[in-house]
């Protein structure tokens, strides 16, 4: 088993296939990876293309074969394609059931379903396009707002701020309604410097976003989850900031020269996703 860097935000696991194998239309499952699958001969269940499960036999490392494998794959391999060595994402639903899809479509899915979370426009839209991505990868949507949390704060670089021009006045851009999810999820709506919240009437937390540089845009770096009274003070009072100058994190704040510390959630996050390739 390797364990090599991702081209998305993601941790995941991968089976390599062989030629051997493709023609046999099975699918050998690695030893290494024997927990994840049931200790007796049987059937499992494999969800196809259009979502639905299909039955495949199934094998165990104690079956005169000795080797643990899934029957019945030389459909699934035409359909795909599948060429030797190509890697197939394996995701686990429960005892029995399980999805196996090429890396390369896996890749694609995911990427094109992110795609449309960071360009809505709304919060219906940002919540259908969470839902999408949600389901490919198989994690809860806390997971999947904290995996593009990373992944944005690794950007480098923040791009300027956008002026919106109105009939009779000039507005800077606003976070977007995907951004302001995401830093909803990871800080639970509370304050970075005081921890505070407080519940509104439909029962989510009451937080507001400060741009620690105004003329700069929506970076993670330079978002802030404030309550009122802070960002009042961000607004109004003699604020001087003090950044990492290795990571350009936002560390220390101090409002007319008292100090206060700010908690990053980056600190206690990985930083890099991986995947484990099985042979």
């Amino acid at each position: 088993m390797d364990t090599v860097p991702t081209t998305i935000p993601l941790n995941y696991t991968t089976i390599k296939t062989t030629r051997s194998r493709i023609d046999k239309g099975l699918l050998a499952i690695p030893v290494s990876l024997v927990d994840w699958f049931p200790k007796e001969n049987g059937s499992i269940y494999i969800v196809s293309k259009d979502g639905t499960a299909k039955r495949h036999s199934f094998t165990t490392y104690s079956s005169s074969t000795r080797e643990c494998r899934i029957g019945g794959m030389k459909q699934f391999y035409v359909d795909y394609q599948m060429q030797d060595g190509d890697e197939l994402v394996l995701q686990k639903f429960d005892n029995d059931t399980f999805r196996l899809i090429p890396e390369k479509s896996f890749n694609q899915q995911y990427q094109q379903s992110l795609s449309l979370f960071e360009n809505s426009t709304d919060d219906e839209t940002v919540q259908k396009a969470l839902e999408k991505v949600k389901k490919i990868a198989n994690i809860d949507s806390a997971a999947v707002l904290e995996n593009e949390f990373i992944k944005l704060a690794n950007i480098e670089g923040a791009p300027e701020r956008k002026i919106r021009e109105t009939t009779h006045t000039s507005r800077r851009e606003t976070v977007p309604p995907y951004l302001r999810k995401i830093l909803l999820s990871v800080y639970e709506g509370k304050c970075q410097i005081t921890q505070f919240t407080f519940l509104k009437r439909d029962g989510n937390p009451y937080f507001e976003l400060h741009h620690i540089v105004p003329e700069w845009g929506n970076h993670i770096k330079n978002l802030l989850v404030v309550c009122p009274n802070v960002h009042a003070q961000f607004t109004h009072a003699n604020a001087v900031p003090y950044f990492d100058k290795e990571d350009g994190w936002l560390r220390q704040v101090s409002f007319n020269g008292t100090f206060h510390n700010v908690f990053q959630k980056i600190d206690v996050l990985q930083k890099t996703f991986t995947k484990e390739v099985h042979y």
